[in-house]
């Protein structure tokens, strides 16, 4: 006797229960009656699913929606927050380095430099009038310049090293 042949069900059309689609999505029947509540699946009869159709909404289910214009997937969010997190880490590790500074600690430091600065400009005045009251031209020129030279060497010993640190930049009078 000859065998009949048996016609082969096709994968797109084949028709499942929602035992045999939760063991192909890999999660439980009430899983599977949960995204069917949701209408996230559709039930071609009662308990059974198109496989075909079952499976890929399911995978637009998961990828976080059908892809519309204009309009961003949970997957979107997903990608964007982890480049927003390797990008900090790269951040924060060139700020280990110390390649990378706080704006907050350089403005302090360009602050406490320009403050330093001016209160010793500001005292030149007072420190050379004592030391030149009976000189020259050329003796006062010079005085002043040197006064001069002196609170603007400040800033010459400036190194990025300072950055985040405590900075002592002395007191006018250190001068």
């Amino acid at each position: 006797m000859a065998k009949a042949k048996t016609e082969a069900i096709k994968v797109h059309d084949q028709i499942v229960q929602t035992g045999e689609l939760a063991a192909i999505v890999g999660k439980s029947d009430r899983w599977i009656r949960q995204l069917t509540t949701e209408n996230v699946l559709q039930q071609c009869s009662r308990g059974k699913y198109n496989l075909s159709e079952a499976v890929q909404a399911y995978i637009e289910y998961v990828s976080g929606g059908k892809e519309e214009e204009r309009k961003p997937r949970l997957i979107d969010y997903k990608t964007q927050h982890e480049k927003t997190k390797a990008e900090k880490a790269s951040l924060e590790l060139e700020q280990m380095k110390g390649n990378l500074h706080a704006a907050l600690d350089v403005e302090r430091l360009l602050s406490d430099l320009i403050l330093t600065t001016k209160s010793r400009l500001l005292g030149v005045s007072s420190r050379i009038a004592t030391e030149c009251e009976q000189e020259s031209a050329e003796v006062v020129e010079s005085v002043v310049r040197r006064e001069i030279e002196t609170a603007l060497s400040a800033l010459a010993k400036y190194t990025p090293d300072q950055i985040g640190g405590d900075v002592d930049h002395g007191s006018p009078e250190d001068s």
